[in-house]
């Protein structure tokens, strides 16, 4: 197996967690993974001065509070690891346990995934789909000369389904487009599995 990288950890965490997503499965596991990948991928691309995400929120909102950002961000992530304060003390995060839902990994799989396009100049083809879908749910993002009509042709609709059907949305339209030669044959779409099998780490006899 070749040396494993940080970009290689980055990879793996972002997509075993748009996998479980995808598949409808364990939101919690999405979340960790997802934000784990996402910080890494972040660290790389600074280091690489590639711009991240958080460089064009402050592009665009430059007088935006980044650290209420990323604690937003992270305040469920954060919720899921750990037990105790830097002081010590439990944390109280009853609160913030109770608030989570499956809709708060939207945006982790896309900043993270963003990152790791402005990285490495590829996405596999369902995170592709992913940002689309991404895109069909919030609109008000986007910007004016966007072409909404192509978007709103791959997810017609999508706004008046309620979650179940928009995720089961998203799986068909993966498995739609999971072959088409066209996008495969794309230099900006990077072959492999969103989840790698373990013998992908298996080791060689000593």
């Amino acid at each position: 197996m070749p040396q494993l990288t940080k970009l290689d950890v980055a990879r793996h965490q972002l997509g075993t967690a748009l996998d479980l997503f995808i598949r409808d499965r364990d939101p919690i596991s999405v979340q960790c993974l997802a934000c784990g990948g996402g910080e890494l991928i972040e660290a790389i691309a600074t280091m690489q001065n590639v711009r991240p995400f958080t460089s064009h929120i402050l592009e665009v909102i430059p007088e935006i509070d980044l650290p209420r950002i990323r604690h937003l961000q992270k305040q469920f992530w954060n919720a899921f690891k750990h037990l105790n304060k830097r002081d010590g003390q439990q944390r109280d995060d009853e609160a913030t346990l109770a608030a989570f839902d499956d809709t708060k990994n939207d945006a982790a799989l896309f900043i993270g995934w963003y990152d790791y396009c402005e990285v490495t100049g590829r996405l596999p083809l369902p995170v592709q789909v992913f940002q689309i879908w991404y895109y069909a749910l919030n609109e008000e993002k986007l910007s004016p000369e966007s072409d909404f009509d192509a978007i709103r042709s791959v997810f017609p609709a999508i706004m008046m389904a309620d979650r179940t059907e928009q995720k089961r949305k998203l799986r068909r339209t993966v498995e739609k487009y999971r072959h088409d030669k066209k996008i495969l044959a794309n230099p900006q779409t990077e072959d492999g599995p969103l989840c790698f099998p373990a013998s992908t780490f298996k080791q060689s006899c000593r």
